[in-house]
């Protein structure tokens, strides 16, 4: 009777050994219960683009502007600031900032900016040689469609007017494919 007494107790201690193993979880916490632990709820991940805006928009206009980014604690919004904010108005946008997390082209593209990236020669135009050397491929393959003037230089306003038509164009194409 001692026998099957000590098997019994074993067995039931090794079951509650077990079991109170098991209701712990994985080790570290696991799941997604913590808040605020990036993608997918994976600690250490990387956060999403609208968890970053919302710690650093601090006067919740749903933009980062330059003293907003200045409080990012790594230090790298500030840093590369100019190039996410892809359309030169000062401030990063979800859009924005959702594009340079995911190391994607942003949507909108700034002809300021755009000019004074690749205006070599200051005169705030842009010829060929210019565009070719800078390798914008797109403008220089639609360089004498861009240059309505025909002046062989492309100005603010003919840069305007090809990405808004650029713009529209790849609108009503995704709308036909959907």
């Amino acid at each position: 009777m001692k026998k099957n007494n000590l098997k019994t107790t074993i067995t039931i201690f090794s079951m509650l050994l077990c079991f109170s193993l098991f209701a712990q979880g994985p080790p570290g916490g696991g799941g997604s219960r913590g808040g605020g632990q990036g993608r997918g709820g994976q600690k250490g991940g990387p956060p999403e683009a609208s968890e970053i805006l919302s710690k650093l928009d601090t006067n919740k206009d749903n933009y980062i502007d330059k003293d907003e980014a200045a409080k990012d604690k790594r230090g790298k919004i500030s840093e590369d600031f100019e190039v996410i904010d892809s359309n030169g108005d000062e401030l990063i946008d979800l859009e924005e900032l959702d594009a340079s997390l995911n190391d994607r082209k942003p949507k909108k593209v700034s002809p300021k900016k755009l000019i004074k990236e690749v205006d070599d020669n200051g005169d705030g135009t842009l010829n060929e040689l210019e565009v070719a050397a800078k390798g914008e491929k797109e403008l220089s393959d639609d360089f004498s469609a861009i240059d309505t003037n025909e002046d062989g230089e492309l100005d603010i306003e003919e840069l305007k007017a090809f990405f808004e038509k650029n713009v529209s164009t790849k609108k009503s194409k995704r709308k036909k494919r959907d």
